[in-house]
């Protein structure tokens, strides 16, 4: 059987990690991850090893680059990359860190490829794999989506937990119900996925209710559990799927629980139920509080009213809201900025998130914000991928103004009484202060949504502060 190590910079469990680690293993290989960032820091860990995987965001795909080709050079293992940026940039299989990307879906692929390894035959043919071999790039089509997600094994949480038990050290777990999409929003590389598999199967997939709870219930059992996120990005979607799985929850986990849904899939009688199954908090997108750029720059159409109508049935049925917005986004005004700090403000969100919007290269919106001259057309992405750091490449004319916005938008909404003074405050230097005060609201406003206790969330930031900043490209 294969060896697969997975390498990963942050302290943070990988979703995708653990499945593939469960469906490896279930076929009888050997899996491990390691958490680092330099060489020097792993010892001897990747002696005899076959694969060596690396989850790459865009953003660190320069980090995977470097450390695979110095993890080449000493084990000579098979150097395979997966996750976002191979699947929307798998040109990156040139580089010389790399042997093989994964595109897509990589449960199938990846298990091919260590059965393939453990008996030494050749793999330039599996699909959803690009191969680099004797001087040559071999590219596969995609394989079909996985239709019946209930066929796959349970995440396997112990990879993380058992060698690194500061992973697990809370009392939250995360759980994912389903797969895919169904929305297109110009700066989400949802709408390329969802084109690269046409015609491969249903995209948007549920787990059975009843698997997702087997699974909550066995985690339950091995771990400390008292809260409850369901990580999907759409958790309220199929009507009928979500009443099932909340009537069956009410009866068998009863545990309070957290969710993401967008604002216009509400109606009251749904809220009424999320709230009786345990429903604490939902988070929900505002991105934008000027409708104009929500609907046609940001290709979100949903109206202010029906935000403000979904937040007031929320805030009648005692549920928190927690919103995600942004601000840098192309064509944007501090006047239309500031709609956003007022409809938070409206709504009485609980938890407001801000970020710079990162326009990733190959999104909608970033084509816009290189026709509008608000990012270089040189803009190189060999950065973290910290939304907090993304305004670094808008070019806005009122980019001071927007950075003291960020800083202060939080400040803005839960103590309304200093919004007159924050309006005159951002059009002061940024400067130390205006950082050091964001850090401080961020962090109380994050560990309170998530209702961790702070002692948890300090030590995770600290562990990730430093792969958390800005990183200069280093030039050949």
């Amino acid at each position: 059987m294969a060896r697969i190590i997975f390498v990963q910079r942050l302290w943070y469990e990988y979703p995708g990690v653990e499945i593939l680690s469960a469906c490896l293993k279930e076929s009888g290989h050997s899996v491990d991850v390691v958490i680092g960032e330099k060489i020097s820091q792993f010892g001897s860990v990747f002696e005899d090893t076959d694969i060596i995987a690396f989850s790459v965001m865009t953003g660190f795909q320069g980090w995977a680059l470097s450390l695979g080709r110095q993890l080449k050079e000493k084990y000579n293992s098979c150097i395979v990359f997966g996750g976002p940026h191979p699947t929307y940039f798998p040109e990156i299989v040139n580089g010389d860190g790399v042997d093989v990307i994964c595109r897509g879906e990589g449960e199938g692929a990846l298990l091919d490829l260590a059965e393939r390894l453990s008996i030494n035959e050749g793999f330039t043919d599996i699909p959803n794999l690009w191969v680099k071999h004797n001087g040559k790039i071999f590219k596969n089509g995609l394989r079909p989506l996985i239709d019946d997600l209930d066929s796959l094994p349970f995440p396997d949480r112990e990879i993380y937990y058992d060698k690194y038990p500061f992973v697990g050290r809370n009392s939250h777990r995360a759980f994912m119900a389903g797969r895919g999409c169904p929305y297109g929003c110009s700066f989400c590389f949802n709408v390329q996925l969802k084109q690269m598999y046409k015609d491969k199967g249903k995209y948007v997939r549920m787990r059975s209710p009843g698997n997702v709870l087997e699974e909550i219930e066995s985690v339950k059992g091995k771990y400390l559990t008292e809260k409850i996120f369901f990580h999907d990005d759409t958790f309220v979607l199929n009507y009928k799927w979500l009443r099932e799985f909340l009537r069956m929850y009410t009866e068998q986990i009863r545990l309070p629980f957290f969710c993401q849904a967008r604002a216009d899939t509400f109606t009251e009688e749904l809220i009424k139920d999320l709230k009786m199954a345990g429903c604490q908090s939902v988070f929900f997108a505002i991105e934008s509080g000027d409708e104009t750029i929500r609907r046609k720059v940001l290709n979100k159409p949903i109206s202010n009213e029906k935000i403000i109508k979904s937040a007031r049935w929320l805030k009648e049925n005692g549920i928190k809201i927690s919103t995600y917005n942004m601000l840098g986004i192309p064509g944007e005004r501090v006047e239309q900025a500031l709609k956003t700090v007022e409809l938070n403000m409206a709504i009485k969100a609980d938890y407001p998130r801000c970020s710079f919007l990162t326009p990733y290269p190959g999104t909608q919106i970033a084509e816009l914000a290189r026709e509008q001259n608000s990012m270089s057309k040189d803009a190189e992405f060999e950065i973290n991928s910290n939304s907090q750091q993304s305004e670094m490449f808008m070019a806005t004319t009122e980019g001071r103004e927007l950075k003291n916005l960020h800083s202060l938008f939080q400040t803005a909404i839960l103590f309304p009484w200093t919004y007159p003074l924050v309006k005159r405050l951002i059009r002061l230097p940024f400067g130390l202060v205006f950082k050091l005060w964001w850090a401080i609201i961020y962090f109380l406003v994050f560990t309170k949504s998530e209702g961790r206790s702070m002692k948890v969330m300090l030590i995770f930031a600290l562990r990730n502060f430093k792969v958390s900043v800005w990183e200069t490209k280093k030039k050949a």
